[in-house]
C-alpha cells in the first residue's frame, strides 16, 4: 500500500472499502494539523468498512524527547481500550458455561461480602452490573497510589479492590469504574482454575493473562499487542506525555513497573491494524469472525455474545459530582447526564449529545476510549470501524478541547461513499 508523499497517509483501498479517498484524506488531514500544532505528539489512525481496510495514518512523533517519528510499527498504550477486552475474556467463558451473567460476585468471589457495610446491598451485584460500570463500586481504591508507589503485584490490587465499599444500590447509577472490571477478570481468573465460590489464599488473575492471549489475541493475529509486553518492545512504544506522574517509577504507559503489571482496565498494548482487528468483531456484519484476520472465516465469538456486548444492558443516570469523588476515575459531566447507556464492556452512544464518535454516527454505535489518549469505535449501521492512538492523555484535554474527537469522527463519517 502506497503511501502519500510527506503524510504518513496510506489511502489506495479506500474506494474498495467504500470510503472517498479525498474524504478520509481530509479526516486525517485533522490529525495532521494537531501534530504539526503541538496539540499532541503523535497519532495513529486506521479506518475499516465491511471488513476492509480502508485507509491507514501515522503522523507525528511516537517520542518527542528523542524526535522517533511515529509508523505502523509504533506500539500504544491501550490505556482502558483494555476493557472490551476483560469483558470478552467473561464473555467466553459465559459461552462455555462456566459463567452467568447475573451470578451474584458474592458466589463467584465470597470474599467480596468482606467489604464494608455501607448500606447497599453486596449480595445484590452482579457480572453484568460489573461489565456495565453500574455495580455501585468506586474507580479505583483509596490505596491505589500507595500499592503503585510500592511496586505490588497486581494480586495485591485484586485483594483491595475486593474490599471496596458499596457507593449505591447495583445498576441504579453509573459509575465508571476500574475496581468492577478488575473483579470481572479475577472471576474469569478463577473460573479457569476452578475455584469460583472458593475462598483462595492467591488470586487466580493470571490465568485470565494467558486466556487472553491464547483465546483472544492469538486467535485474531494481534502480534503486536500484550497486556504485558516484552521488554525489547520499548523501543517501539510511544511515550505518552501529560500523565501527571513524570519520572516516578510506577508512571501510566512509560514506566516498565506498569507494563509489567498487565492491568485488566487498562494495561494492553497494541498497534491499529492489530486493534482493528478486535473492533470489528463487534460489528453485525461479522458476527464475531475475524474479518481482518488471515483466516477470515474464523469464528471468535458467538452472534449471541457480540449482540449482547454492543446493546444497551443499563442506562442509568450518572452518578452525581457528590458520590464518592475522591474515588472517582475522570470528571463527571456537567449536568450529569440522565442516561448512560452500556452494553458489555463497550459503551453504547444511545441518544448522547456532543459524543466523542460524533454527530454523525447512529445511536447503535458503539466505542472506548483511553487515558493515554486512545479512542476505538463502531458504527453497525455502516459497517465501519476506526481506531485512533495517540500520545498524549486524556487528562490534558486536548480530546475535549474543541470537541477534536468529534470533529475527526465527523470526517471519518462523511467519507463513507
Amino acid at each position: 500500500m502506497a503511501i502519500a508523499p510527506d503524510r504518513g497517509m496510506m489511502l489506495d483501498t479506500s474506494r474498495d472499502a467504500g470510503l472517498s479517498p479525498d474524504a478520509l484524506r481530509h479526516a486525517f488531514s485533522l490529525l495532521n494539523g494537531w501534530t504539526a500544532d503541538g496539540v499532541i505528539p503523535g497519532a495513529a489512525a486506521l479506518v475499516a468498512r465491511g471488513g476492509r481496510v480502508a485507509g491507514e495514518a501515522y503522523l507525528g512523533l511516537a517520542d518527542r524527547t528523542t524526535e522517533r517519528p511515529t509508523d505502523a510499527g509504533t506500539i500504544w498504550g491501550l490505556a482502558s481500550i483494555t476493557k472490551p477486552v476483560t469483558a470478552t475474556a467473561a464473555l467466553l467463558l459465559v459461552e462455555r458455561g462456566l459463567l452467568a451473567l447475573d451470578q451474584p460476585l458474592h458466589t463467584l468471589l465470597p470474599e467480596f461480602l468482606d467489604g464494608p457495610v455501607t448500606g447497599h446491598d453486596r449480595r445484590a451485584v452482579t457480572l453484568r452490573h460489573l461489565l456495565a460500570h453500574c455495580s455501585g463500586l468506586p474507580g479505583f481504591s483509596a490505596d491505589n497510589l500507595d500499592l503503585r508507589r510500592a511496586g505490588r503485584p497486581l494480586a495485591d490490587f485484586v485483594r483491595s479492590f475486593l474490599r471496596q465499599p458499596l457507593l449505591f444500590d447495583p445498576g441504579s447509577l453509573h459509575y465508571y469504574s476500574n475496581v468492577a472490571i478488575c473483579l470481572a477478570a479475577e472471576v474469569a481468573g478463577r473460573a479457569l482454575a476452578g475455584t469460583l465460590g472458593q475462598p483462595v489464599a492467591e488470586p487466580a488473575i493470571d490465568r485470565y493473562h494467558r486466556f487472553v492471549q491464547g483465546e483472544i489475541l492469538d486467535p485474531l493475529g494481534m502480534a503486536d499487542s500484550s497486556l504485558r509486553p516484552p521488554a525489547a518492545w520499548a523501543e517501539r512504544t510511544a511515550r505518552v506525555e501529560d500523565t501527571g506522574q513524570e519520572g516516578t517509577s510506577y508512571e501510566m504507559a512509560n514506566s516498565a513497573y506498569y507494563r509489567s503489571l498487565g492491568i485488566p482496565w487498562g494495561g494492553l498494548f497494541s498497534t491499529p491494524r492489530d486493534l482493528i482487528r478486535f473492533v470489528d468483531l463487534f460489528l453485525p456484519a461479522a458476527a464475531g469472525r475475524a474479518r481482518l484476520a488471515a483466516d477470515t472465516e474464523r469464528r471468535i465469538l458467538a452472534p449471541a455474545t457480540v449482540r449482547a456486548m454492543t446493546t444497551i444492558q443499563f442506562a442509568p443516570p450518572e452518578a452525581p459530582a457528590s458520590v464518592a469523588p475522591e474515588l472517582r476515575e475522570g470528571e463527571p459531566s456537567d449536568p450529569p447526564i440522565q442516561q448512560v447507556a452500556w452494553g458489555l464492556g463497550w459503551a453504547i452512544k444511545g441518544e448522547k449529545r456532543g459524543h466523542e464518535t460524533g454527530d454523525l454516527s447512529s445511536p447503535a454505535t458503539f466505542s472506548h476510549g483511553g487515558a493515554t489518549g486512545t479512542l476505538a469505535w463502531a458504527d453497525p449501521e455502516r459497517d465501519l470501524a476506526c481506531v485512533l492512538l495517540t500520545n498524549r492523555a486524556q487528562r490534558s484535554g486536548w480530546h475535549t478541547d474543541e470537541s477534536r474527537l468529534a470533529r475527526f469522527a465527523n470526517a471519518v463519517l462523511a467519507a463513507a461513499l
